[in-house]
């Protein structure tokens, strides 16, 4: 009972030192550790709005992570920071590593999904408030070595003239690391691992107490316990799905040649009448058939 228990707490620490280990490499353009960081921090969140959208103007009043827009018969998103400011409009933002992940049909999705939350019912349409679709990618996502991307609807028959519907969608360049600058500064420090590295007094902080604070670390071990425990049961039920799918595509199989080999016996369809009828190949029919012969 003693081996077993020293047995566990040895896992238990083994698990725990490769947590703290990936929770050092963890860095805000990693998006659970970005949302796990900002979550109700109006003041970091309200710094990155103002830097990519070049606002001084703007103040955030609310701001959630991991906030999940539903749909019952459609596909939902859960968008990894929500915020309005105190004019209420509202602000998704996304942190995008893959290029595949930052598509425009996406951003054109989670525009629309946004939009269905934010009008009451019988209220004007022109009351709808405006909304920024956000996403700061990993990469330079039209290689134009820009540090911001900004995305509007036009008129083409009136002299290209905004659309002014409401919805912007701006991409961040995460490539883009020209300090001089404040979205060069912010990139790079969305690329520390280090608060100590980092020029934002705002997002430092809240870097600094997730990975260099006991309190801190012991809630990251616990988000990535969480998320493993996630993976394992996601991995065991897609095992379990695909077990069940292969018997499933072997039973039909086995019927489907038990069939023909019936048919075979009769002998009063041709090989490609009882190839039809099974819906096997006519090249398994035959095999099957010089079996019988064999």
């Amino acid at each position: 009972m003693a081996k077993m228990e020293m047995q566990k707490k040895h896992a238990w620490q083994e698990q725990r030192d490769a947590h703290l280990k990936r929770i050092e490499k963890l860095r805000l353009m990693d998006d659970d550790f970005f949302s796990e960081a900002l979550d109700g921090k109006c003041e970091a969140v309200q710094y990155i709005l103002r830097v990519v959208l070049n606002r001084d103007d703007l103040d955030v009043v609310e701001t959630k992570a991991q906030v999940e827009y539903r749909s019952a018969t459609k596909r939902s998103i859960r968008i990894d920071i929500k915020a309005v400011d105190q004019t209420g409009q509202h602000f998704d933002i996304e942190i995008q590593c893959e290029d595949k992940g930052s598509g425009a049909k996406r951003a054109r999705y989670h525009g629309s999904m946004i939009d269905r939350e934010l009008l009451e019912k019988n209220r004007d349409f022109e009351e709808l408030p405006e909304s920024f679709v956000i996403f700061i990618t990993e990469n330079d996502k039209y290689d134009c070595g820009v540090p911001v991307y900004h995305i509007e609807r036009r008129i083409e028959e009136d002299d290209y003239s905004l659309f002014e519907d409401g919805l912007h969608i701006v991409y961040v360049n995460g490539e883009y690391r020209d300090t001089d600058t404040p979205v060069g500064r912010l990139m790079h420090d969305f690329h520390c691992t280090k608060s100590e590295d980092m020029y934002s007094r705002e997002l430092a902080e809240e870097v600094r107490y997730l990975k260099e604070t006991e309190g801190g670390r012991e809630h990251m071990c616990k988000i990535l316990e969480e998320m493993c425990d996630e993976v394992a049961e996601r991995v065991e039920k897609e095992t379990a799905e695909r077990v069940e799918k292969e018997t499933a595509e072997r039973v039909e199989k086995e019927n489907k040649i038990n069939t023909a080999k019936s048919l075979l016996k009769l002998k009063k369809l041709s090989y490609e009448e009882i190839s039809e009828s099974t819906g096997l190949l006519l090249d398994e029919v035959k095999e099957l058939a010089a079996q019988k012969t064999a």
